[in-house]
């Protein structure tokens, strides 16, 4: 088994750097809120009466992170599009907002266009490629990024470009409230966790290896439930999946008897910030997955702010990710069957 705090063998498997990518999270945040407080929007962006957000993957992780962590100060909906057509709903009181990290992700090329049509109001978070010309032709207030502190290339190990830059976007047109200090304290204190994460993470990733993990988060942390998901997919090779408490406690609970052979651990994201009667929940929960001889593991979150418990799971999730690939002896930038996919999708 890989001694995974040994960088020497971590490198052997990670020519890439994923692991100096996930490292770098709070320095892809601290860049992406300063970038943002250049951004200007004209009137008619702020009296916006709906929010598309358009992303595949982990471009679209800054909308669901949105939705979640909003939901109670937004006063519009917010719709998550990863798909080639836009909503119905779409007019020129809707806002756009045109996330892909590399900029040449076809379907939100796509939406680009529709939007475009639908006379609605565009804005563009992007590192370049396509994306990031439409937004230049079309004179877009954009945030177009340097992606200077990823340095394995990936898009999916943006996370903190894509996540605060979603929310920074929202910020600026005034339709969320991250004020300055609250943003800089999460930063920090991402980073003063950082060691502590990174030992809960290669611990846990330990306790998953051979299980499949079930991620099972609640209210203002179901978004980081999604990118968890993801990450488990495309940095560990390992399936995966979420649900949120309470919606679960009305279902899924019945799920855990059949088939008895099963090999799954069921992760708790646990929040000192969730409402009382949802802590409640989640203990209940975790009694129920047990007696139903389901393994169990639990991350507490760390941080003074639910802003900073949602960037202290993003770190979580990247280690713990990346440890389980490595775990399995495999290379963590890799995306093989991805790759194949949009190979032959392209003939």
């Amino acid at each position: 088994m890989i001694d995974l705090t040994n960088l020497e063998a971590i490198k052997k498997l990670d020519p890439k750097d994923v692991y100096g990518s996930t490292g770098l999270l709070a320095d892809q945040c601290t860049q992406i809120w300063n970038d943002a407080k250049q951004l200007n929007y004209p009137q008619n962006y702020k009296s916006v009466q709906n929010v598309v957000v358009c992303g595949m993957g982990g471009s679209a992780y800054g909308g669901h992170v949105l939705k979640a962590l909003c939901k109670e100060e937004i006063p519009v909906p917010v719709y998550v599009n990863s798909d080639y057509s836009l909503p119905k709903f779409v007019n020129e009181k809707t806002l756009v907002i045109l996330t892909s990290y590399s900029g040449s992700t076809e379907e939100t090329l796509s939406n680009a266009v529709k939007a475009k049509e639908a006379r609605a109001q565009i804005t563009v978070l992007t590192s370049g490629g396509k994306l990031g010309q439409f937004a230049k032709d079309n004179n877009l207030p954009s945030l177009i990024f340097d992606d200077k502190n990823n340095p394995s290339g990936q898009p999916r190990l943006g996370t903190g470009y894509i996540v605060l830059g979603t929310l920074a976007i929202l910020n600026q047109l005034g339709l969320i409230k991250l004020d300055d200090a609250t943003v800089q304290t999460a930063i920090s204190e991402l980073k003063t966790n950082h060691d502590g994460v990174m030992e809960q993470a290669r611990n846990i990733a330990k306790e998953i290896q051979g299980n499949i993990p079930v991620i099972f988060a609640a209210e203002f942390l179901e978004g980081n439930a999604h990118i968890v998901r993801n990450q488990f997919n495309e940095t560990a090779k390992s399936f995966s999946a979420f649900s949120d408490i309470p919606e679960l406690n009305h279902h899924l609970m019945e799920g855990l008897k059949n088939p008895t052979d099963k090999k799954l651990i069921v992760l708790f994201i646990n929040s000192s910030f969730y409402w009382d009667r949802i802590a409640k929940r989640v203990a209940l929960t975790r009694d129920v997955v047990e007696k139903n001889t389901v393994k169990t593991a639990t991350y507490d979150v760390l941080g003074s702010s639910k802003l900073s418990h949602v960037l202290n799971v993003l770190s979580f999730g990247g280690y713990v990710t990346l440890y389980l690939g490595l775990l399995y002896q495999l290379d963590p930038s890799l995306i093989p069957w991805v790759d194949y996919f949009k190979e032959q999708l392209a003939k």
